[in-house]
């Protein structure tokens, strides 16, 4: 039986989004309240009419509304959520950690923090950008430190001089780190500051937030992208409002970034704004900020990784443990 979610503001609407997509034929197995969010209806099909609706796929519809639970409370917008509990019910073999990390990677792109190759080959600079407060600076330096710790050399660019106390902070960290801090307070002086930087060290440059969907605010960190010849990665907190993050990363994506780094992770309880924002722009997921550690404070995100933020600790052997509920 393959089973699907869908998500709708009423029952009959779910029924009918059931029936155009499943069709006739289809079984309603579970129904669920989502108060004002609307009503979800799990649905099965059979794939083989003699095929009888068995332990597997009793266990996978629990684990279904198992992941539909923890979705819910990480606030994560209905349709993505659909999306992932129906990639999700087809790998209940693998277990409930593997299940989560498989929908994941089939609904989601994920993708490595940048470094220096391992043959010293070149790689384009990579170019913070996000809104003020993000964490920009921190990030940057926790790349660097990732550079640091490969045994591979790093530039620190920071395009901040004007914001109380960023130079300061940008030098602590460069000291801290051994690398060298350039600073380029203009798209003018950028061009400047690249020519003189090595070619074999992995040059970051941390800018000014800016509001995205401010086209003068903007304009300089288009520039400084083309200038750079950069490689553009959206810097965002984890915890927001996934609306408001999802149309965030979308107007940055259209800026020009690539991919998002996610920061805060250790501060934050609901994980529905980092998923809405990477899905809603189709950014890849290159790295988490997982505490305030310089060093190791940046870690790589896969779907496993993610699973296992997503995934409480007292949920991890519940949701196949039986084929019957508890």
């Amino acid at each position: 039986m393959r089973l699907r979610s869908f998500t709708a503001s009423s029952l009959p609407d779910a029924m009918e989004l059931v029936r155009r997509q499943l069709g006739d034929e289809a079984v309603i197995l579970s129904t669920q309240d989502l108060g004002e969010r609307g009503v979800r209806v799990t649905a099965g099909l059979d794939d083989d009419p003699e095929d009888q609706f068995g332990q597997n796929e009793e266990a996978a519809l629990i684990a279904v509304e198992e992941l539909s639970e923890i979705f819910d409370f990480h606030r994560i917008p209905p349709g993505l959520v659909d999306k992932l509990l129906t990639a999700a019910s087809s790998l209940t073999a693998q277990g409930p950690q593997l299940m989560l990390a498989g929908a994941l990677d089939s609904v989601l792109h994920f993708a490595p923090p940048p470094m220096v190759q391992a043959s010293g080959g070149l790689r384009p600079p990579v170019l913070l950008v996000g809104p003020s407060g993000a964490g920009k600076t921190a990030t940057a330096a926790k790349l660097c430190a990732r550079a640091r710790l490969a045994n591979r050399p790093a530039t620190l660019i920071t395009m901040d001089t004007v914001s109380a106390g960023a130079r300061e902070q940008a030098q602590a960290f460069a000291k801290a780190l051994g690398v060298p801090l350039r600073e380029a307070g203009d798209v003018e002086r950028l061009g400047a500051v690249l020519g003189d930087c090595p070619s074999d060290h992995l040059i970051v440059i941390d800018t000014v937030g800016v509001n995205p969907y401010d086209a003068d605010d903007c304009k300089p960190l288009r520039l400084a992208a083309r200038i750079a010849r950069a490689e553009p990665l959206l810097v965002l907190p984890a915890g927001g409002d996934a609306m408001e993050s999802a149309e965030v990363a979308i107007a940055f994506q259209e800026l020009g970034a690539r991919g998002l780094i996610a920061t805060r992770l250790d501060a934050a309880r609901r994980l529905g704004g980092l998923l809405a924002a990477a899905h809603a722009a189709g950014l890849p997921l290159v790295g988490a900020g997982l505490g305030p550690s310089i060093g190791s404070g940046l870690a790589s995100l896969n779907p496993v990784a993610l699973a296992r933020l997503l995934l409480p600790a007292e949920h991890e052997g519940s949701l196949l443990a039986t084929g019957t509920r508890s």
